[in-house]
């Protein structure tokens, strides 16, 4: 997990409550394909992506001390993991 770039439990926060608010629109004006609203853009190159996909990692015996949140934007590939630790502190 060395290529992904470390990201603070707010920006998690922060990814949630605009993917929310892009849900409740969607539900709200009952939006159909292709006028949905994009998903929040890409920190690193602020492209709108095609696809977020999140997931909690599998600790690796000996390699990775925490379980982190991952997050991968598609197309673009950059990829964040927020600390189980981060977490935990807010």
């Amino acid at each position: 997990m060395a290529d992904r770039t470390e990201m603070p439990a707010e920006w998690l926060r922060y990814l949630k409550q605009r993917t929310e608010e892009r849900e409740m629109e969607i539900v709200v004006n009952m939006l159909q394909l292709p006028d949905y609203p994009p998903l929040p853009e890409c920190p690193t190159c602020e492209a709108a992506p095609e696809q977020i996909i999140s997931r909690v990692s599998d600790p690796i015996f000996f390699e990775q001390d925490e379980t982190s949140i991952l997050v991968d934007f598609k197309p673009c590939g950059h990829a964040f993991k927020v600390p189980e630790s981060e977490l935990l502190r807010g």
